[in-house]
């Protein structure tokens, strides 16, 4: 009998043991989300930090290129586009640093990737001079801005860290101005480089 005792007092403890451990697994469940991985700030997925590495290093290339274009542009609103890709992307960069910070991007990564893809454009740009430069420039402009819109889009509907998704809704609408400015000075430099005569008869 008092074998039999110990033996459901044991039992009974057993019981207990395991369900504190599966409440303790639900409680690290409920606080990492379904897939048990930490959520760290506040919903954060890999996606989210890989947009906001790639939004980083796209940034700084747009800063470097408008300061070029300020410099070697020839037209007057190539110039001007140049000053305004300095102003705009300082800012959202400004912006951004400190959500990238939150979600532990890696720095040194993005800063390798900008440099890289900087480093061809620079090269091919570094080449070119007057009217060249300037159509050159633009068309670079409006590819990259094209390319971000799409993504600014997709974070500021899809992204899970909220921070994310208010920084992509936040910076969308300007660079939405950029594309069609880029696009405007593109047609601008068309017509001013058209100066075919018409057929002689």
């Amino acid at each position: 009998m008092k074998r039999f005792i110990q033996f459901t007092a044991a039992l009974a403890l057993a019981v207990a043991v395991s369900a504190c451990n599966n409440a303790r697994t639900d409680d690290n469940r409920a606080a990492t989300g379904s897939g048990g991985a930490v959520a760290g700030t506040s919903g954060s997925s890999n996606a989210d930090r890989d947009f906001v590495e790639k939004a980083l290093s796209s940034g700084n290339a747009e800063v470097e290129l408008g300061r070029l274009a300020e410099q070697k542009g020839n037209h007057a609103d190539v110039k001007e586009f140049g000053a305004m890709m300095v102003r705009d992307h300082q800012a959202a960069a400004a912006d951004l640093k400190p959500i990238a910070a939150k979600l532990n991007t890696t720095q040194a990564e993005a800063r390798e990737n900008h440099d890289n893809d900087l480093r061809d454009t620079m090269e091919d740009l570094q080449k070119l001079s007057g009217r060249d430069f300037d159509k050159k420039y633009i068309d670079e402009m409006i590819d990259d801005h094209e390319k971000d819109v799409r993504d600014l889009e997709n974070k500021a509907e899809h992204a899970s860290n909220p921070d994310v998704k208010a920084w992509a809704a936040k910076t969308l609408p300007t660079v939405r101005q950029h594309l069609e400015r880029a696009k405007s000075i593109k047609e601008t430099l068309d017509h001013a480089g058209d100066t075919s005569s018409p057929p002689s008869k």
